[in-house]
């Protein structure tokens, strides 16, 4: 049955399970903290569907491939933007505190790949080997510039602002996350790009 299944579907798996392992760490960050997250996680499953975390040749819907997959998406977002707003409301944890776990995933997956030369093209594209944009069909990055030193690109669509209104969240909790990642993984390369993002969706990540 797997014959069905091509890279891209393992490749969106991938990142959907990175993004799992994240909110793993931070429900663990909140239980150390003495907050029983045990509610919290019991919600954002009844609201947004529980983790797929099986093989993927096992767990798909083999006429669904698209649609599981889109689902998939959906969920872990979803349960992302609700654990962090609840904790935020709450005052559980800071925004700084899960930064740093951002950083942290992003730290530890770039020392695995050992990835340590490579012209800002390749880091935009390793960036987004593990960040979810959605499906490769929703198209929301367009490259403006790109050359030796820097590689720039405008967030043409927001496709996670939904899930952090549904979550009655900020979605610009989620960059200020996602800027930490990434930089966290830049840094971590040992080369010296920055990542920057403006408000108006302007991306750059450029020599230093």
């Amino acid at each position: 049955m797997s014959a069905f299944l091509g890279k891209i579907h393992y490749w969106l798996y991938d990142k959907i399970q990175l993004h799992e392992k994240i909110i793993e760490e931070i429900i663990r960050i909140s239980k150390n903290k003495g907050y029983n997250s045990d509610m919290m996680v019991k919600e954002s499953y009844s609201r947004y569907g529980f983790p797929v975390r099986g093989v993927l040749e096992n767990e798909i819907e083999h006429s669904n491939i698209h649609g599981w997959l889109q689902e998939r998406i959906i969920s872990v977002e979803s349960r992302l933007a609700y654990v962090v707003n609840e904790l935020l409301k709450n005052k559980i944890v800071k925004r700084e505190e899960l930064c740093e776990i951002f950083y942290e995933n992003a730290a530890g997956t770039m020392k695995e790949l050992g990835v340590n030369e490579g012209l800002p093209q390749d880091f935009f594209n390793l960036i987004f080997d593990y960040m979810l944009e959605g499906m490769p069909c929703d198209r929301v990055n367009e490259i403006i510039e790109n050359n030796e030193t820097m590689i720039q690109w405008k967030t043409i669509r927001d496709i996670h602002k939904q899930y952090w209104d549904a979550a009655g969240g900020d979605v610009n909790n989620f960059y200020s996350l996602r800027d930490a990642w990434i930089n966290g993984f830049l840094e971590a390369s040992g080369m010296e790009y920055k990542y920057t993002r403006t408000e108006e969706g302007i991306n750059t990540i450029r020599q230093v």
